[in-house]
């Protein structure tokens, strides 16, 4: 059975919302050789997001694009979906979350013989290669309303959020333009001596590379979501490289936990 020249280890199909960039990048910067990326867009309009009821606007667009930006990214015959994005993924808690995930996953199967990396389920996973870790500080690009989600979510998987911050971001697409620097701010802002671990959620905000510095000069675990899900997706798929430069959930853990 032929398979794809580049892609000869693993073919992935990365969606995103039309509007993201940051996830191309950051997972082209982390892929491993033999590994070919496929990135097609869940379209939706490039928002402007003053205040929350327009970034509830903006999450629920994505997830009304979603069933059919994942059909089209089944025509390039992948062997496994990432879900290049998180708020939709983890909104309204874990019961939702499992429920979505569990019925794109379903489609991925039916249609492309595939299975699917959705962020919420990703980072269950991530987080249990950190079995100490009780307590989170969170960064994100999002809005409060989106930021309660998290802490839903992150809840109803047992774990506390000390502290939580975002950037209010300005659109989807203004996210990609938050510099290390007013992300740093955030992370100062949040973490402390009572914070085990620090989560970034929001796929467009670029960390892969700052998480890698943060955890050397705070001494503990920082999770960005762009490189979780690529970790998961890989690690799903049999691909045990050890690949550094992003933080130690990639560099040191080469397989999923059991």
């Amino acid at each position: 059975m032929s398979v794809d020249y580049y892609g000869y280890r693993k073919k992935f199909a990365v969606l995103v919302p039309s509007t993201n960039t940051a996830v191309e990048l950051e997972y082209n910067k982390m892929r491993p050789e033999g590994v070919v990326l496929a990135t097609r867009g869940c379209v939706i309009p490039p928002f402007k997001v003053t205040n929350e009821d327009e970034f509830v606007a903006m999450v629920q667009a994505i997830g009304a694009a979603t069933e059919q930006g994942l059909r089209d990214a089944l025509t390039c015959r992948p062997d496994h979906v990432i879900f290049g994005y998180s708020a939709e993924t983890f909104w309204d808690g874990k019961q939702r979350s499992d429920r979505e995930f569990a019925r794109y996953n379903a489609i991925a199967q039916e249609v492309g013989g595939c299975n699917v990396t959705f962020g919420a389920q990703a980072i269950m996973d991530a987080l249990k290669c950190y079995p100490w870790v009780k307590k989170i500080a969170v960064v994100t690009p999002y809005m409060p309303v989106g930021d309660n989600q998290v802490v839903t979510f992150l809840a109803d998987i047992g774990y506390e959020v000390v502290r939580i911050a975002g950037h209010c971001s300005a659109g989807p697409v203004e996210i990609a333009h938050e510099s290390f620097g007013k992300t740093r701010q955030l992370v100062r802002q949040v973490d402390g001596d009572d914070v085990d671990l620090i989560l970034q959620a929001g796929t467009n905000l670029y960390f892969v590379e700052l998480a890698a510095q943060l955890e050397k000069e705070l001494g503990k675990p920082v999770l960005a979501i762009n490189a979780l899900t690529f970790w998961h997706a890989l690690r799903s798929n049999g691909i045990a490289d050890r690949i550094q430069g992003f933080g130690s959930l990639l560099a040191e853990h080469s397989a999923l936990p059991e």
